[in-house]
């Protein structure tokens, strides 16, 4: 696949890999869930029961990502579950759902919950293969083709059946996010651009996305946060373009803006991010939100437009929640730890996010520590 043609602290990371085996007919398939934790700090995993494969999901053959943000309560179980992001449709959403409240971990020593903690849940059918389908191929020439004559309702059109369709491995969906995501930049939705490009790079794997392409892909969701004024999620891009990016003269096509989003960040400037609320789940139980891991540790709310209802502000050991206000500031004490800000209301809704100078700041580098991670979530 070429790019070319698409137009915090992390605490604990642990992967566990759980595999089962499913006859379908008379094949014989494996079924593999892999998890990824991070941020759960003290806590260590004690039980955690596999999600169901999805039975119709099966039959198609379709492979499933979900990326949640959960609690670990002062006597170890996982609860307020977000769903932040997901691929493969409702029926993965709902069975990740269904086993966090089965999981259970150490219970913290503080007697405190931690609530700030991200897991992803991998459901994958091992075909003996990590590649895309012929027909997947010639769906994906095709809609290529659309977009290259700016046949933009075409393009829609096609991607919008493919989604419907589904069947995909996860290697694929990895693509129809990436063709999702062109469509929507041609209709002038940058917004769902950026959405769209980031699920498509946590989906994908090094064999699905390598080298050039993940490159090229990075510096999209880069030129994509900057321009919104995400420069917190902006510089943790920018770090990881600095590891994929082994030229000196191409990483430099981003330096300077990288440089200047730096100073930015250590100066006693407001930032101001431009915000709009999504629906990242496909259930019907999901509900919109905006999430965001700050720079500063003082932030506050302007030009709301639409319902922008609450905030919540998940930290690594304490947590805050409020009605959303243009006249009001928070702060997020600097003992709290890391910390990611959701802001939920109706879809489309949009607002200013502004991050504040204050008190809390390392007054050697001028940052206020909230998120250290180069993790892009």
């Amino acid at each position: 696949m070429n790019l070319s043609d698409w137009g915090g602290k992390v605490a604990v990371r642990v992967v566990l890999a759980l595999a089962a085996t499913l006859a379908l007919a008379s094949t014989s398939f494996a079924q593999t869930h892999e998890y990824e934790l991070s941020n759960i700090g003290p806590a260590v995993a004690v039980e955690q029961a596999d999600p169901e494969y999805p039975g119709h999901k099966v039959r198609s053959g379709q492979e499933g990502w979900v990326r949640m943000h959960f609690v670990v309560s002062p006597d170890g179980r996982a609860i307020d579950p977000i769903i932040i992001d997901s691929s493969g449709g409702v029926g993965f959403e709902e069975e990740a759902r269904k086993v966090m409240a089965q999981w259970r971990f150490e219970a913290p020593a503080s007697g405190a919950e931690l609530p700030n903690n991200i897991v992803n849940i991998r459901s994958e059918y091992r075909r003996g293969r990590d590649a895309a389908t012929s027909n997947f191929i010639r769906r994906y020439r095709r809609i290529v083709t659309h977009l290259h004559h700016e046949e933009y309702d075409t393009a829609r059109k096609m991607v919008d059946e493919a989604y419907e369709l589904g069947g995909w491995n996860l290697y694929e969906s990895a693509m129809l996010w990436l063709m999702i995501g062109r469509v929507e930049g041609a209709e002038g939705n940058l917004v769902a651009k950026l959405e769209h490009y980031r699920r498509a790079l946590s989906v994908g794997t090094r064999k699905s996305l390598s080298g050039k392409d993940r490159r090229e892909l990075l510096s999209k969701i880069f030129a994509l946060e900057d321009q919104y004024g995400l420069y917190a999620d902006a510089s943790r891009t920018f770090a990881q373009l600095g590891k994929e990016i082994e030229s000196s003269a191409e990483l430099a096509q981003f330096g300077e803006r990288g440089a200047t989003i730096k100073a930015l960040m250590n100066s006693e400037e407001t930032l101001s991010a431009n915000a709009t609320i999504y629906n990242p789940c496909d259930c019907d139980s999901g509900e919109p939100l905006w999430y965001y891991r700050p720079a500063r540790r003082t932030f506050s709310f302007a030009n709301l437009n639409g319902n922008v209802q609450r905030f919540e502000a998940r930290c690594e050991n304490h947590r805050i929640r409020g009605d959303v206000a243009e006249d009001k500031s928070w702060t997020l004490a600097p003992d709290w730890g890391s910390c990611r800000v959701f802001v939920f209301g109706d879809d489309g809704a949009t607002f200013d996010f502004l991050e504040h100078l204050n008190d809390g700041q390392d007054e050697s580098t001028g940052e206020a520590a909230v998120a250290r991670s180069h993790v892009l979530d």
